[in-house]
């Protein structure tokens, strides 16, 4: 009977989350003759719409049954009502999608972070509206990312937190919905397709177990997309620059950002626009004034907010956006460049479990780091992805043989000025947190994929190309299901705290906690080590000189 519920709940959540992005499709464009066009949007579009609206709405309210309930009602309300000529194709194709990827979605063992403070944060979001200085109790509640938001408003009757990992599947399904669309698509550049093949490919190979997406993945698989499309628009239509096309993808764009503050080098793209197009005042005076670029400013000034709140800097852990002097409940600058100087650290293999490096202050400096990190880290999970990518190009190279570099279109200065934008984007990577799970997997796919798409090809005939793609979709969704079977099988016999013994419920370690009641009202729990589902807010180690006042209704931590 859970089981039946879980995946009850989990189809709701879905037609909740198409209907919204019908909503904001209608609201952001409009233009009925957008909707084939959009349609390949509206997944997403419905994950922006639904992660704006609950970073917004937790400054007043926090995110109960109260609170999530009625808004999926209303969003599977505006999917049966609003009109929307590809809907009932759309609704087909998405529900085919999420049969063959529901056992990701089964799950025992989550990740690592996720009781340290993925859980714990989005437990407060359920149990609080925003508290200023959360920062102050904790190093998770200085992390913060756009998914926690979202993740919130899947606290849902019957199954409560066991729902918040929706968003990881939502977001693979709409994923696929896009390429397989894009693929097919007679419209489509062949070089457009080869690069869709191999995010299809790659992606769905290494992206497989949920208990390693975290908060990074899901946004690297939407910037691949819309970095492709982007190229698509600028390097390889043949007629002018259409602005409708850059307005269709610019709030997903912020939603990226919204999710991890290392995708902020990709608005270096933008400059592509305006150094390849004569008419680029006149691009960007439409794109002032458009709806999509007040919903793509909209989220991240509300994201950034929210930085502000939990930590008194605009963007933390960047010290030089603090405002710690001013405020008695923000980070200490001081205490926030220790923060930046440990991720870096972290990122360039100086520390680990088991290890930190004797300076790390001189260790990050330069490239002093980069054989420790060749060491530590190259060696080992870089080098297994890295093998990952290389066998995906390889095995698209064997399925399509007619093979021949096109040299006139590569050294086209269109592309050349793209590329080498992803270049620099790939520096910033390398130089500042060459990890990864910091942006690695899509900035490596890009840098590696784009020229490899013009060893270009000819398709014999259309069914010729859809047979072997067909083969990649069979391959593909034979390798991740049956490794996730096997996962799931796993978990049953595991022995430990993830035993699959609530199934089809992910696994919580019952922990114990103190409490500490503050006169203002707020009562924050302590534990030893990870909170898991410990009441909120939670940290696990109370500082002594924590204070709490409350003003306006709101609650603010300070020392």
């Amino acid at each position: 009977m859970k089981f039946l519920i879980f995946i009850f709940i989990f189809y709701l959540s879905l037609i909740s989350v198409l209907g919204y992005g019908i909503l904001f499709n209608k609201v952001c464009f409009g233009l009925k003759k957008n909707e084939n066009q959009n349609a390949i949007f509206i997944g997403f579009y419905g994950l922006f719409f639904l992660t704006l609206f609950s970073m917004f709405s937790s400054f007043f309210f926090k995110h109960n049954f109260i609170h999530n309930a009625p808004l999926h009602i209303a969003g599977i309300i505006f999917f049966i009502f609003l009109n929307f000529s590809q809907k009932r194709k759309l609704l087909k194709t998405i529900f085919l999608i999420s049969l063959f990827t529901f056992a990701a979605l089964l799950i025992s063992k989550t990740h690592d972070d996720f009781s340290y403070y993925h859980l714990p944060f989005v437990g407060y979001l359920t149990e609080n509206k925003v508290i200023f200085g959360m920062g102050n109790i904790g190093h998770g509640y200085n992390l913060i990312s756009s998914l926690f938001f979202l993740n919130s408003i899947f606290y849902l009757p019957f199954i409560e937190f066991y729902g918040f990992h929706f968003s990881l599947l939502l977001y693979l399904i709409f994923f696929n919905f896009f390429l397989l669309k894009e693929i097919f698509s007679d419209k489509n550049h062949e070089i457009i397709k080869i690069l869709y093949l191999l995010a299809f490919t790659f992606f769905n190979l290494s992206f497989n177990r949920f208990a390693e997406y975290g908060t990074d993945k899901v946004g690297q698989i939407l910037i691949v997309l819309l970095v492709i499309k982007l190229f698509q628009f600028i390097c390889l239509e043949k007629d002018k620059l259409k602005i409708n096309n850059l307005l269709h993808i610019l709030p997903l764009f912020g939603l990226c950002i919204s999710l991890k503050t290392y995708f902020l080098p990709y608005v270096l793209l933008g400059l592509t626009i305006f150094f390849i197009n004569f008419k680029f005042f006149e691009i960007f005076r439409k794109i002032l004034v458009s709806r999509s670029f007040l919903a793509f400013t909209t989220i991240i000034l509300i994201y950034f907010l929210h930085h502000f709140v939990s930590t008194g800097c605009l963007i933390s852990p960047i010290s030089q956006t603090c405002f710690g002097n001013y405020f008695d409940w923000a980070r200490d600058n001081i205490q926030v460049k220790n923060l930046s100087l440990w991720l870096e650290q972290w990122a360039k293999a100086g520390a680990g479990p088991n290890f930190r490096v004797d300076d790390p202050l001189d260790y990050i400096k330069k490239l002093n780091w980069f054989s420790h990190w060749v060491e530590k880290y190259f060696l080992g999970k870089f080098i297994e992805q890295f093998s990952l990518l290389l066998s995906t190009l390889f095995l698209i190279f064997l399925l399509f043989k007619k093979f021949k570099l096109k040299k006139e279109n590569f050294f086209n200065k269109k592309i050349i000025f793209f590329y080498f934008v992803i270049i620099i984007i790939f520096l910033i990577w390398f130089l500042k947190h060459p990890t990864l799970r910091y942006g690695g997997y899509s900035v490596i796919f890009l840098t590696l994929s784009i020229p490899f798409s013009y060893l270009s090809y000819n398709f014999e005939s259309r069914n010729n190309f859809n047979k072997r793609f067909k083969f990649i979709v069979l391959f593909v969704l034979i390798v991740f299901n049956v490794k996730n079977i096997n996962r799931i099988s796993n978990e049953f016999e595991r022995n430990d705290i993830y035993k699959f013994d609530n199934f089809p419920f992910f696994s919580i370690n019952k922990k114990d906690y103190l409490i500490k009641k503050f006169s203002a009202g707020l009562t924050i729990y302590e534990t030893k080590g990870h909170c898991w589902n410990t009441p909120t807010p939670c940290t696990n180690g109370m500082d002594s000189t924590l204070k709490v006042r409350k003003n306006h209704g709101y609650y603010f931590i300070y020392k």
